[in-house]
Order: C-alpha cells, then sequence, then structure tokens
C-alpha cells in the first residue's frame, strides 16, 4: 500500500505542478496589469486544474488511502491535504467551471474601478488619504459613497456567485458553503463562533470606552454632534483601522522609502528580502490591483509581493506585513515533499504578517530606522497600537457573523444585516438601503478567509510573547525591540517556517511554541486582561 499511494502522489505531482505555476504566472500578471489576455488564461488554467482534481476514479482511490492506517507521518499528511483538494473539486463540473467563470470576472471589475469624484477618478490611495485629512463632512460622504458604488455594480453578480457555492456544497452533503471552506481548513463553525462569542466578550467593554473616545474627538474634529458621527467620519471606508486621534501622524517619520526601511528591518533579524522585492510589483499603475499580497509562484524560492506604495505610515506597516508572508513561504524547507511545501495554516502565515506589520508603530523600530527618537511619545504610541487592535477586533467580528449568515440566507435583506452587525460590533448607529457590504472584495476573492485574520492576531501575540521570553530574555510585551537580533530569524525559520505543513495547524502551533493557541497573550498585549 505505502509504495501504492506514493507512485500515485508521484503521478499527481507530476501532473499538477507545472500546470499549477503557470496558474500563479498568470493570475500575477493579471493582478499587475489588468489585461483581459491574463485573466481568461487564469481562467483556463483554473478549470484545468479543477478537472484534475474532480476526476471521480482518483477521489475514491485518494479517499481510501485517506482511510487507511498509514504509518509515515510525512505520507499520512500528503494523503489527507490531497484529500481536501479532491473533496473540494467534487460536484458537478460544469458548477465549478461557471463559479470560476463568474469569479474571475467580478474580481476583474473590482480591480478595474476607479472611484469617481464628481469629474475625477481618485484610486483607493487617495481615497484613503482623503478620508484621513479632510474636515469637510460632505466632501467626506462623497468620497466615502463613490468608493462603495463599486458594490452596487458587483452586487448581482456576487449574490449568483454565494448561491452557486452554496449548491456546490450542499451536493457534497454540506449544510452550506461556509460550513465546507471551514472543513477544507481543517476548522468547523461550531469552534469559530465560540471562539469570536468570547473575543466578543473579551473586547465589547473595553472597545465601548475606546469608542466614546474616538467619537468625542471626531465630533469635535468635523465641528458636528457626536449623533451625527456617520461611516465617512472614522477616517477608513470600513472603520477596520483605528481613526487618528493621539497626537501623533507617523506618516511623516515614513516620507523616506518605506520598501529600503522594510529591507533593512528584516535584514537585521536574519530574514533577507532583497530578492523577492527585486521579483516584486510595488508602485501604482494603471488596472493594477489597488490591493496587496504575497504569491508563491511556485513552492521553489519565486516568492513575491503585490503593493501599491506610498511612503506613509499605512505602508510602511503593509509592506512589514506582506513581506512577513513572504520570508514565510521563502524558507519553506524546499526538501519537503511538494505537496507538504506550504504554510501550516493561512492563519499561521497571518499571524507572521501581523507580527511584524505591527512595528510601524513601535518606538524603538521608528528610532532605530528612521532616526526620530520619540521616547516621549510611547505611551501614546501604545495607545495607538491599542486602539488599532480592538477597532480591528471590532470590523472582524462584522465580517464574520456577515459572511456566516449570508451563506446561511442569502436570500435575506443583506444590507439590514450588514448595518445590524456594523450597530452591534461596532457601534456606529447608521444604514442606507445599499449593499454596502458587496464592497469589500474578499467576499469574492477570498471567501470564508476572514475569521483568520484575527486568528492571525491571537498567534502573533503569542508568537510574539515566546520571542519576549525566550529570545529577548524581558517580561513585558510593550516595551521590546527586535532590531539587530538574527535569533529571532533563526528561531522563526527553524521552529516554524521549516516544517511547512507536516503537523497540522494546532499541532504545528504547539511544536513550535510549547503550547497551544491560546488568547491571553493578545488579551496581556492589548486588553490587559
Amino acid at each position: 500500500m505505502t509504495e501504492e499511494i506514493k507512485q500515485f502522489i508521484e503521478n499527481h505531482v507530476d501532473k499538477t505542478k507545472k500546470l499549477s505555476k503557470r496558474l500563479r504566472a498568470s493570475y500575477w500578471n493579471a493582478q499587475v496589469t489588468g489585461e483581459d489576455k491574463y485573466y481568461k488564461e487564469t481562467e483556463k488554467l483554473s478549470k484545468q486544474l479543477q478537472e484534475i482534481y474532480n476526476n471521480k476514479k482518483d477521489f475514491e482511490i485518494v479517499k481510501g488511502f485517506n482511510e487507511s492506517k498509514i504509518k509515515d507521518v510525512f505520507l499520512k499528511r500528503q494523503v489527507k491535504l490531497l484529500y481536501d483538494d479532491f473533496l473540494s473539486c467534487q460536484g458537478d463540473i460544469k458548477l465549478l467551471h461557471e463559479l470560476t467563470e463568474r469569479e474571475n470576472k467580478i474580481e476583474q471589475k473590482f480591480n478595474k474601478f476607479r472611484a469617481k469624484v464628481g469629474n475625477k477618478e481618485m484610486t483607493d490611495n487617495e481615497i484613503k488619504e482623503l478620508l484621513k485629512k479632510e474636515t469637510d463632512s460632505k466632501k467626506l460622504q462623497g468620497a466615502w459613497e463613490a468608493s462603495k458604488r463599486q458594490a452596487e455594480i458587483v452586487v448581482e453578480e456576487l449574490i449568483v456567485i454565494i448561491k452557486l457555492r452554496n449548491k456546490l456544497a450542499k451536493s457534497l452533503g454540506f449544510s452550506d458553503y461556509y460550513e465546507m471552506a471551514l472543513e477544507m481548513q481543517e476548522q468547523s463553525k461550531k469552534d469559530i463562533i465560540k471562539l469570536f462569542n468570547e473575543l466578543d466578550n473579551l473586547t465589547r467593554e473595553p472597545f465601548s470606552k475606546l469608542k466614546n473616545e474616538m467619537d468625542v474627538y471626531l465630533a469635535k474634529r468635523y465641528k458636528i454632534n457626536k449623533k451625527d458621527l456617520k461611516p465617512w467620519h472614522y477616517q477608513e471606508l470600513f472603520f477596520q483601522q483605528g481613526p487618528q486621534i493621539y497626537d501623533v501622524d507617523l506618516d511623516k517619520y515614513f516620507s523616506g522609502d518605506v520598501v529600503k526601511t522594510a529591507k533593512k528591518f528584516y535584514h537585521d533579524i536574519g530574514l533577507e528580502v532583497e530578492d523577492i522585492l527585486e521579483r516584486s510589483s510595488l508602485y501604482e499603475q494603471k488596472g493594477k490591483c489597488q490591493h496587496a499580497f504575497c504569491i508563491d509562484m511556485d513552492k521553489e524560492g519565486d516568492v513575491r509581493i503585490l503593493q501599491n506604495v506610498k511612503n506613509n505610515d499605512y505602508w510602511m506597516g503593509t509592506t512589514l506585513h506582506e513581506l512577513g508572508h513572504a520570508v514565510y513561504s521563502k524558507n519553506l524547507d524546499k526538501n519537503l515533499p511538494y505537496i507538504l511545501r506550504d504554510e501550516a495554516h493561512t492563519f499561521v502565515t497571518e499571524a507572521i504578517a501581523m507580527l511584524f506589520g505591527r512595528f510601524a508603530d513601535n518606538v524603538n523600530f521608528i528610532k532605530k530606522y528612521t532616526n526620530n527618537d520619540l521616547s516621549n511619545l510611547s505611551d501614546v504610541l501604545y495607545k495607538k497600537m491599542v486602539l488599532g487592535q480592538l477597532v480591528f477586533s471590532r470590523w472582524v467580528q462584522v465580517m464574520v457573523n456577515f459572511e456566516r449568515q449570508l451563506y446561511e440566507n442569502p436570500d435575506q435583506d443583506l444590507n439590514k444585516l450588514w448595518w445590524d452587525l456594523t450597530k452591534k460590533y461596532q457601534l456606529i448607529n447608521f444604514s442606507r438601503d445599499k449593499p454596502d457590504w458587496a464592497a469589500k472584495i474578499h467576499l469574492v476573492g477570498a471567501p470564508v478567509y476572514y475569521h483568520n485574520y484575527m486568528l492571525g492576531e491571537m498567534l502573533a501575540s503569542q508568537i510574539h510573547g515566546y520571542i519576549v521570553k525566550n529570545i529577548l530574555k524581558q517580561i513585558s510585551l510593550k516595551n521590546f525591540d527586535y532590531s539587530g537580533n538574527k535569533e529571532i530569524g533563526k528561531f522563526l525559520k527553524k521552529n516554524l517556517f521549516s516544517l511547512g505543513c507536516v503537523y497540522k495547524w494546532d499541532e504545528c502551533i504547539e511544536h513550535a511554541l510549547e503550547e497551544p493557541l491560546t488568547s491571553k497573550y493578545f488579551a496581556e498585549q492589548f486588553v490587559g486582561n
């Protein structure tokens, strides 16, 4: 049996390896250029890969392997991951292809969209800048509403996609696509609901206090009553980042070259990124995706990031974040079997990205890499970080609960659901009968993913706790300095990155950090409990 399994895996990898590489290359080109030919090629190659995994005979073989007793740990893990890949592509192949076509089409619409404010087309960067600096409520409302118009362009198609995903999931025995997607991620709906209810209880009161502080500040800034504050007053399209309410503007400290700064930081902790940056697309261009992501092109070392860099605080954090993903992928052990050459879990790589993304608000980082001593602002910078984490945690609650209920009943009043959840978790008392929820591209390109961001934040604090205690030899999680300590890079490469996905995510965390995933470090760092 062992030799039979090994031979099957070898043949499967031979069939999929080159195809997967071509698919990632076409996807990359589509995101960078926005050209139709690359979107069409991505769609074509996606369908070819789906057809391989849709093969009923091969699925039954893999299912048999998965149900057998395999002693070899590496082989057993490969079979489990292969089984999940095959299961996700079972069902009607025509339906799978239709989903690919529709998802590809709608993602292209997102990437090509530019908000029109008055007679001017504005990029996401320009909208963000306006929301952050403008004080005229009418201009803020105009920019916010202009950005949300992309939702009206895609909403009908998006609802069709949601229903088709549910149809596929139900054909495979799941209650809905949400349940199926979690199963493919080795997670469960029950566990996610429990975790986010606990997080709600942990953050509700401290967020409520901070929200009042925000509202007092913002009402004064915009010269309006607190009760008249609207979503466009919170300096962000979705209120997923904390508004600037403290007397510190970090943009001026990062007005040099954030890419160069990030490269130096990673070098100093023993993680080289120069080769990654050379392959990457870092700056704005027409037709290009306006977001940011990291991609491993071939599992052989060709890792790159896509960004739209401006030299400011936001893009400092984002560059550190995306390079966190990249150093994880780059340092996977290339001697591992091809199927195991991946991150332990998507939220584990998010944890690394978030761990490093936080340094944009770190007083020691700013002093070391911008030559600005902000020691007198250390308390304010810490408050800024806490504000950001609490705001983000409440925003994730909106996304996670909305998406779960979206798949449970896509025919309900989704506009009302969105604003009800916004009121409950973000304490913004506002509503309008527009599909503002559909402006979030993750619902198309990264469905049932958002919970992983919050799991990543929790794990980032846990990894940070381990580093502080065992490498920096400190007690407090709040005042720290990673710069120049190459032992950090060595630890991460040895204890986490090099392991790939040999272990299931929970086993991997316990192996690397000597304890299971826990929220106690996040609470200690940001909530004070």
